[in-house]
């Protein structure tokens, strides 16, 4: 602590000492003055008269072959030489009437002379502008000599040896200050600091906010330490003569800016009043929006031709579009919306979003219309192309299906247009899913008792319904065998695999039982043909194959 106070005690007495140890002169504030003068004239139609920086009076016009500015450089030399006078006196300035000019002089010296241009261009007499300019020249002088004078520089010197003893003494309190807040942030840790977590993420744990405090509060106190330096600094430039001039200017360039800002933004408060209410309104609709869209899914508001599952992308889509002429109401009363740049920027990104947005948007298209055709819903069992399985998430752009395998499949919603969907749970709630599988019973066996055997196996499978009954249809008789359909009735298409399964174990134990092959494939190896093909286990005891029945002709 010791070290930042001699830092900062060496750095104000080096500050301090600068504009007295160098000695500015008079020419030097003359320059500032020039500087001055010349910054004025720009913004006025004349020169400014400014021997010691501060303005005395402006010149418009001309004498002879002398322009305004040759003429104010000039009264400024001499208005320069008479201030260095030590034995100066206000009234050795003295006004002269000449024959067509009112001159103003010092001695035998003419300051400056005051023509009947001069007081046309200020809309006076000649003689009342020559008093005034008089005045002024004699008020300027007096004020430098004072200013400059022993005394006052000695005065200003311990006052600001003084601010800068303060400031000195501030920044010490400021210092301890932080680093008492910055030791006390880790009890605040526990108190205060409670994390900041987005669903199961925790992207602000008390640590990270522990350490953005320690940073702010480390920024903090380098902005208020910059601040009190500055504001110290501008005073002590203030009160010395030498580089009063230079205060002001730095004063000004920190004071134009903010006083633009505040200006603009209140010539602005209008079109932000503007943008609010637009922003309110808008968020009211939404509201409502959504306020419609809960009614309409929990079916407490009925609209006739329009389904429950409609209104959430219903609402999304009337949500994006409110947003949109929102942006495009507000668009104009947003600061520089009317500038090349923004423009420039507009027409970018809308030819970016034109040039990567094409296949997005035949998707989102393709989406629109698969919601609105009801072709599927989430939970639905389906089969998409060579794609099998469940609705798992269905948005604007893709749709997602987790197989039987447990296999997760994003399917663009363009692919789902150009491709035939297969749905297997729309009618199953009510008719049910008809499911269906096909054997191939050779021309022996009757065909009434595999219509039972077939119709016996649907019936103790889980998950088939009893009612309505299942049926068989014979559907061809081929060369070696007839093709027996069975067809059974079930409301748990999420469980196709399942079932299918369960139904073909039954109907290979309800045909062994019943002694009946089942002919698919049909044979075409070489075995003995005699022996019955059925398991071993499903034989009668002592059971022989039948011998070859040859007649003599």
């Amino acid at each position: 602590m010791k070290q930042n106070t001699r830092f900062y005690f060496l750095l104000s007495i080096l500050l301090l000492t600068i504009p007295i140890t160098t000695r500015a002169t008079n020419d030097t504030l003359g320059k500032n003055g020039q500087q001055k003068k010349d910054s004025l004239s720009k913004h006025v139609n004349g020169a400014v008269v400014a021997p010691f920086g501060a303005p005395i009076f402006n010149i418009y016009t001309k004498i002879g072959p002398f322009t305004p500015q040759e003429r104010a450089k000039a009264i400024e030399q001499k208005v320069k030489i008479i201030a260095r006078d030590p034995f100066f006196r206000s009234d050795s300035i003295k006004l002269f009437k000449g024959d067509i000019t009112f001159d103003i002089m010092h001695g035998e010296s003419v300051i400056t002379s005051v023509a009947e241009a001069d007081a046309k261009a200020e809309g006076t007499s000649m003689e009342l502008l020559a008093k005034v300019r008089r005045t002024k020249i004699i008020y300027a002088i007096q004020h430098y000599r004072t200013v400059t004078s022993s005394g006052e520089i000695l005065k200003n010197i311990v006052i600001s040896l003084g601010i800068m003893l303060f400031l000195i003494i501030l920044i010490t309190l400021i210092n301890r200050l932080f680093k008492m807040a910055s030791g006390k942030a880790d009890k605040w840790q526990d108190k205060i600091m409670k994390g900041m977590h987005l669903k199961d993420y925790a992207f602000f744990n008390r640590q990270r906010q522990l350490a953005i405090l320690l940073v702010l509060l480390k920024v903090l106190k380098w902005m208020v330490i910059l601040f009190l330096l500055i504001i110290s600094l501008l005073t002590i430039f203030y009160l010395l003569p030498w580089t009063k001039a230079i205060s002001i200017s730095v004063l000004g360039f920190i004071i134009t800016p903010l006083k633009d800002i505040f200006i603009s933004f209140w010539g602005y408060i209008p079109k932000l009043i503007t943008i609010i209410v637009i922003l309110i309104v808008t968020r009211l609709i939404i509201r409502l929006f959504k306020f419609l869209k809960s009614e309409v899914e929990k079916e407490t508001v009925k609209i006739p031709g329009f389904y429950p599952d409609w209104a959430l992308p219903t609402f999304n889509i009337f949500r994006v579009l409110i947003i949109i002429f929102t942006i495009v109401a507000i668009w104009p009363f947003l600061p520089g919306s009317g500038s090349q740049v923004f423009q420039g920027v507009s027409v970018f990104f809308g030819l970016v979003f034109s040039l990567t947005s094409a296949s997005a948007l035949s998707n989102f298209m393709a989406g629109l219309t698969i919601t609105y055709t009801r072709a599927f819903k989430l939970g639905d069992r389906v089969k998409i192309g060579e794609v099998t399985g469940d609705i798992i998430e269905k948005s604007m752009l893709v749709t997602k299906i987790r197989t039987i395998k447990n296999e997760e499949i994003t399917v663009p919603n363009t692919k789902i247009m150009n491709s035939e969907v297969i749905n297997y749970s729309t009618c199953a709630p009510g008719h049910g899913l008809i499911m269906h599988t096909t054997v191939t019973i050779g021309y022996d066996a009757p065909w009434r008792q595999i219509h039972q055997l077939l119709i016996d196996a649907a019936l103790s499978t889980d998950l088939i319904l009893k009612n309505p009954a299942p049926f068989v249809l014979q559907t061809a008789l081929n060369d070696f065998y007839i093709s027996y359909q069975i067809n059974a009735y079930t409301r748990s298409p999420n469980e196709m695999a399942v079932i299918f399964s369960q139904l073909h174990q039954n109907i290979q134990d309800s045909f062994n039982k019943a002694g009946v092959e089942i002919m698919s494939p049909h044979y075409k190896a070489i075995r003995d043909g005699n022996t019955i093909a059925i398991p071993e286990a499903y034989r009668e005891e002592n059971y022989a194959p039948p011998a070859f029945r040859v007649k003599n002709p």
